[in-house]
């Protein structure tokens, strides 16, 4: 279903908001004869997207509109779903006028997902730094494996190789809200920095003396060791939460023999 979250409308308080969640069968011309149909019927799109990326032979559009009360928006969808194109059709009235992008439950990276405030995800990792032993490690490892699905579940739709991996992880980063990577790197000595400005973690901690983002650093260590099948390890260096104006991460190679397991933040050997 579609969830009510996300872009007000504003347009039409008298108007209202309908919204459709279509599965259509990915044609040259599928796409345009929706939008034709809602455009014959006078339903102006106010919100929309398209995405075939899961299912190339499939697609979805989900398209949000204002139609004035008392529109037979039923016979409408009933046209709409015995269309050729048309697989699967859901619609509704947004009882409180929400326009939203999100649906429910959420899915990200091919698994279910929550939203959640970046500080809210800052005050978490406050609580175990300040009440479990060794908190680092253990946020440091929790990163490492995330990284390392992260790659795995990139496996299944493009080539993960050598000269992309740092373009997707930058792709990622941006998409997720988690920061804007830049990086400098060499795989053949598996050395480099990688610079991320407005981390979402610097960004909403307290002013702090030591670096921050050590979930980041773990998580890059996993996402670049899995993605070139070789054992790295990660150090934050500078911190935004420490006056600067961006987070740094180095980049170097493992300790011969090292598992990514037992690598911590900072650890040389």
């Amino acid at each position: 279903m579609v969830r009510d979250l996300y872009m007000f409308s504003k347009v039409d308080k008298e108007a209202e908001v309908v919204w459709f969640n279509i599965s259509y069968e990915n044609t040259v011309h599928s796409e345009a004869d929706i939008t034709s149909f809602f455009a014959e019927k006078g339903l102006d799109i106010r919100f929309a997207y398209l995405d075939s990326s899961e299912d190339p032979s499939r697609g979805k559009y989900v398209m949000f509109t204002e139609a004035e009360k008392g529109s037979d928006i039923k016979s409408i969808a009933d046209e709409l779903g015995k269309m050729d194109v048309i697989l699967e059709l859901d619609w509704g009235f947004s009882k409180n006028r929400v326009i939203q992008s999100v649906e429910f439950p959420l899915h990200l990276l091919g698994e279910r997902a929550v939203i959640i405030r970046a500080k809210t995800f800052v005050n978490i990792l406050t609580m175990l730094t300040e009440h479990v032993p060794q908190s680092e490690g253990l946020l440091t490892m929790i990163g490492l494996k995330s990284g390392a699905d992260v790659v795995n579940y990139l496996r299944d739709m493009v080539d993960v190789n050598d000269s992309n991996f740092l373009d997707l992880l930058k792709e990622l980063l941006m998409a997720a809200g988690w920061g804007i990577l830049e990086y400098e790197m060499s795989t053949v000595d598996l050395k480099g920095t990688l610079r991320i400005n407005d981390s979402f973690i610097a960004d909403e901690y307290e002013e702090s003396d030591v670096p921050t983002c050590g979930y980041i650093s773990g998580f890059l260590a996993g996402y670049i060791s899995e993605s070139l099948n070789t054992t790295v390890q990660v150090r934050e260096t500078i911190c935004k939460s420490m006056g600067n104006g961006f987070c740094e991460h180095l980049v170097s190679p493992a300790p011969k023999g090292a598992k990514i397991e037992h690598l911590l933040r900072g650890e040389s050997h």
